[in-house]
């Protein structure tokens, strides 16, 4: 397991990490971050750094590489020893690896793949991975059918059938695979929970050695592993470092070897630091201040009604207006990275549209779009009305990120400028999280990351029961129908024209 390879959730970002000992780089690797896991259960792996973990404890069935000069991925087998497409590609059978064992010693087999998959599919269980499964056979509720989709034959070969007319990938298969022997044990409903989340059985490069809450958490080499190597790291360190100054402190005295997330007006005193090196990375993921388009309070009751403030997309637009992003990249970032005009990176290069231009700075504009909806700051007193309503909100920010509290603090300023009182709440980071997830906030700010193969209906369907990664609860049909038709359709140049 090299370095680089840590780094796979880390993109669009600074990655710092400390040369002062380079001569014990293979014993362990400390890396800062901000807050603690809540889980170790790739199922529920939602954040950053739960995934970076998660993908050295379990393996998946494919490993995929990312090629930047073609701007896209190549697959190569991992738990998969190999695979064959059927003829209509419209199935696949996989040959599984005959030497993965699981912690506790016991063989990892197709029985674990065809357990993960159904767990990742069941609604109970609510996984990350919900409403994934859109070319497999399913019931009503978007579960994998078992009995219909997966057939075993003698020894580590499984056959996994798709939909017809569906246009299948590796992609479709590729979940970390979790042992059936611990979890098959459980109510589906009681596996969040589960005290294996916290001290799991894996089989991936590497295996818990201490987890010690909100300090850090270990990992180890699994020498039994096929991907051990005698260059191997030995030990991983995920240590929890809240403070931002005090990560950086640490870095520069060698107590952390990688930091990621840097303030970029500290990148060129680190740079003269000849122990350190800076590495920024153009990755998939973008930060954006996500505005509730429904009621919070309603939802909660079960009911789906226009957010009082957000709803309107003509407001929506009307906020973006107002926002001083270019100063983020500019004076923050020192220009490292770029405005979104849309939910794809520039390094998908075949399928990014470069004509698109982002929403420009202009409150002009903004507070001429606030006055069609009726936002007017009728008795002068510095805040925009629509009846009895003022237009006051508060903004959600997880604790330990210096860009969103520069981000937030600058577009307060904004927005008050065109009549809108806004209020900084920050939260610890699973709050945050949890938050998000029940709709409780009107708007917040976060990172999100597009999927590879790209996958937007998981964020951008209107159909909030089935894709619970829809924050923002946007619904919109025409997006519905074109996200509908990237599921179907196998055309490269018609699926490149569609998104």
């Amino acid at each position: 397991m090299k370095l680089k390879d840590i780094t796979l959730f880390i993109l669009f970002t600074i990655i710092i990490y400390s040369c002062t000992s380079q001569e014990t780089l293979n014993d362990n690797v400390i890396i800062g971050i901000s807050s603690d896991a809540e889980t170790l259960n790739p199922l529920f792996a939602f954040s950053f750094d739960e995934g970076n973990i998660t993908e050295l404890l379990f393996l998946s069935l494919v490993k995929h590489e990312w090629d930047a000069e073609l701007g896209e991925i190549s697959s190569t087998p991992m738990l998969a020893e190999k695979w064959e497409w059927g003829s209509e590609r419209n199935s696949i059978t996989i040959y599984l690896r005959d030497d993965v064992y699981w912690s506790d010693s016991v063989k990892c087999t197709i029985d674990d793949v065809i357990f993960s998959f159904d767990v990742y599919s069941d609604p109970v269980v609510q996984s990350r991975a919900l409403g994934f499964f859109e070319n497999y056979f399913t019931d009503s509720d978007e579960q994998i059918l078992v009995e219909k989709t997966f057939e075993k034959f003698d020894g580590n070969k499984l056959k996994i059938n798709f939909l017809p007319q569906s246009n299948p990938s590796l992609f479709d298969i590729d979940f970390p695979i979790i042992p059936k022997h611990i979890f098959e044990k459980y109510e589906r409903k009681d596996i969040a929970t589960a005290g294996e989340n916290f001290n799991p059985i894996t089989n991936g490069p590497f295996k818990l050695k201490n987890w010690i809450n909100d300090q850090a958490i270990i990992l180890s080499a699994n020498k039994s592993s096929f991907l051990y190597k005698s260059n191997s790291i030995e030990e991983l360190i995920f240590k929890v470092v809240p403070e931002y100054s005090t990560r950086i402190i640490q870095l520069m005295k060698g107590e952390i070897d990688l930091v990621e997330d840097i303030k970029t007006n500290e990148v060129e005193s680190l740079i003269n630091n000849k122990l350190i090196e800076v590495v920024p990375i153009s990755g998939r993921d973008y930060e954006y201040l996500g505005w509730n388009n429904i009621d919070p309070q309603e939802y909660a009751a079960g009911n789906i009604i226009p957010n009082k403030f957000f709803g309107s997309a003509k407001v929506r637009k009307a906020l973006t207006n107002a926002l001083q992003r270019g100063v983020v990249v500019e004076e923050y970032l020192s220009g490292y990275g770029q405005l979104a005009a849309g939910p794809i990176s520039p390094i998908f290069k075949s399928v990014y549209e470069q004509s698109l231009k982002p929403y420009t700075f202009d409150p002009i504009i903004a507070a001429e779009l606030l006055a069609e909806e009726g936002w007017i700051d009728v008795d002068n007193d510095g805040i925009l009305e629509k009846g009895d309503l003022e237009f006051k909100f508060s903004l959600n920010i997880p604790s330990g990120n210096p860009r969103r509290d520069f981000a937030a603090a600058l577009f307060k300023n904004n927005l008050k400028v065109i009549g809108i009182d806004v209020t900084i709440e920050t939260h610890e980071f699973g709050v945050f999280i949890e938050n998000l997830f029940t709709k409780q906030y009107d708007a917040w700010i976060i990172m999100w990351v597009v999927p590879i193969p790209i996958n937007l209906k998981i964020s951008w369907y209107s159909d909030l029961e089935t894709t619970p990664l829809n924050f923002t609860s946007y619904q919109n049909l025409q997006v519905d129908n074109l996200l509908d038709e990237l599921e179907i359709v196998s055309d490269k140049k018609r699926k490149n024209d569609l998104y």
